[in-house]
């Protein structure tokens, strides 16, 4: 009679199997996030870099559909456009913008000193300075470096034009060799989330820009209208800042109401009406409206990826911190909730 084996190691053996299975991708998924935080710096460049060669490529769409030049002479017309542009506005504004922000470093002592002034005069002011005094000291420590800072961020964007311009002119060989590290079963998937992120990516751009335009200009304008001075380097910073949410709109409106305090509490009465009523304005009406056609980021994430990536990344992780959200739900929806949920249901009969 035959003996018949005994399956238990047999199985021991394939559940040990099944465990080295997981436990290789899992580590490996482990080395990876190490690395990526190791070289975090180098990522944010990196990303840096993807939002610039988008912002490239949403230009060179349409002038390669009007004139029918081939992308990578799209992409050259585009670079060549902007930097005659910037050269232009360098020369019709650039001096008078420069002496305007030349005196706006000036003017904010002079302004802040008024502020202090007009603090004394009121009840509750005293008690307020004392406390600032204690617990608002300025790092000057930090203040110091700022000019090795600015040498570095000079860098840094040279080095991200650089890079933009690689991917810009032939992103598809990057795509694909990306793709090509990615099980061939998963390939067609994550291809088709790579290329709705860079859609998304590109209406967010359009979407911002806009909004940076209309602010800018309406704060300018509007501070002009008021008699205050400085109002065209106002106007820059403001959409300048526009790109950051809330924490950027918050800033400008801050800096703004204090120089108003050089002319009076009174002129600081009306600017700050005048702020409140632009970003009720903007909240209300112009973020709706651009995000109808753009891309629809609830404002608790806009809010919750400023917080988060700029706590883990700083000042990078800040102004980075909206499109890498943009990018992280649209990979999220397609990698996971239409890829996976949503196919699981339709196999189950769930509407």
């Amino acid at each position: 009679m035959t003996a018949v084996p005994d399956p238990a190691p047999r199985g021991r053996g394939a559940g040990g199997s099944s465990r080295a299975a997981w436990a290789v991708p899992l580590l490996l998924g482990a080395v990876l996030l190490l690395l990526v935080w190791s070289l975090r710096n180098v990522a944010l460049l990196s990303f840096a870099a993807i939002i610039a060669a988008a912002f490239l490529r949403m230009l060179g769409e349409p002038v390669m559909r009007r004139t029918g030049l081939p992308e990578h002479w799209s992409i050259v017309v585009v670079i060549v456009g902007l930097l005659v542009m910037l050269v232009a506005i360098v020369w019709a504004i650039g001096r008078p913008m420069a002496e305007q922000l030349h005196e706006l470093q000036r003017t904010v002592p002079r302004a802040w000193a008024t502020v202090l002034q007009w603090l004394q005069t009121q009840p509750f002011g005293t008690r307020l300075i004392d406390w600032s005094n204690e617990d608002l000291k300025v790092p000057w420590a930090r203040v110091a470096g700022v000019a090795s800072a600015a040498t570095v961020a000079f860098a840094d964007v040279f080095l991200v034009a650089l890079l933009a311009i690689y991917l810009a002119f032939d992103p598809e060989i990057y795509r694909t060799g990306f793709l090509r590290l990615v099980p061939v079963r998963h390939r067609v998937e994550i291809g088709a989330a790579l290329n709705a992120s860079a859609d998304a990516l590109q209406r967010w751009l359009l979407g911002q820009g806009v909004t940076m335009l209309i602010v800018g200009t309406t704060v300018g304008v509007g501070l002009a209208l008021l008699g205050m001075p400085l109002a065209a380097a106002m106007g820059l910073i403001a959409g300048l800042l526009e790109f950051v949410p809330f924490f950027g709109a918050i800033a400008w409106a801050l800096l703004g109401t204090l120089l108003a305090f050089a002319q009076g509490p009174q002129q600081a009465l009306y600017v700050g009406i005048f702020f409140l009523v632009i970003q009720q304005l903007e909240g209300n009406l112009v973020i709706p409206l651009v995000q109808r056609w753009a891309v629809q980021l609830p404002p608790v994430l806009s809010l919750l990826a400023v917080v988060v990536f700029g706590t883990l990344f700083g000042v990078e992780g800040v102004l980075l911190g909206t499109p890498l959200m943009v990018v992280a739900i649209t990979l999220i929806k397609k990698l996971y909730v239409e890829g996976h949920l949503e196919a699981d249901a339709r196999d189950a009969g769930v509407s």
